[in-house]
């Protein structure tokens, strides 16, 4: 639905119902999501003398319905911890979680929320002094935006939400 379906909407309920309409500027909901898994393995290291900031990150993204269109995606992202062992202490994995959270808030193609995606965490790496709940978050941040840019982004199609107020006492009327 285009602005000038909405002018003309308008226009015919102002003509035939009377009625005075205050309408604003529609603005599109756009939102991303990837079409294919890919893999990524990101470390992030910085040194600037005394304690620094060390996380690695593996696993993969991939989308959460094989088929995607408009009535059947899935309008949320997925976290999925599926390490072994003790690579990726408990007490980081919720920093990731939040951090692969964030980023989809503002998707890196063209800044609208990704939608239907799943961030998978296989395998990690820390290091006694230098790890830290911050490092995995930029781990997590920067390796998903990495492995979103291989894992064919798209654009879906927008979302389009109307809403109507009337006063109450037209209410009767209107819904008639």
């Amino acid at each position: 639905m285009g602005e000038l379906h909405l002018f003309v909407y308008c226009e015919r309920m102002k003509r035939e119902y009377d009625v005075d309409l205050i309408v604003g500027n529609p603005t599109v909901n756009y939102r991303e999501t990837v079409k294919q898994r890919a893999n990524f393995s990101y470390t992030h290291k910085k040194q600037s003398g005394g304690a620094g900031q060390y996380a690695k990150v593996v696993g993969y993204i991939e989308p959460l319905n094989e088929s995607i269109n408009d009535e059947d995606a899935d309008m949320s992202t997925i976290f999925k911890d599926d390490t072994v062992g003790n690579n990726v202490p408990n007490e980081y994995i919720p920093s990731i979680e939040k951090a692969f959270h964030e980023v989809c808030k503002k998707g890196p193609k063209t800044g609208y929320p990704v939608v239907g995606c799943r961030y998978v965490l296989t395998d990690g790496k820390t290091h006694e002094v230098d790890s830290s709940t911050m490092a995995f978050a930029i781990a997590t941040r920067d390796s998903f935006r990495k492995a979103y840019e291989e894992a064919d982004p798209t654009i879906l199609e927008p979302i389009m939400d109307v809403e109507v107020t009337v006063p109450a006492e037209y209410q009767s009327g209107i819904m008639g």
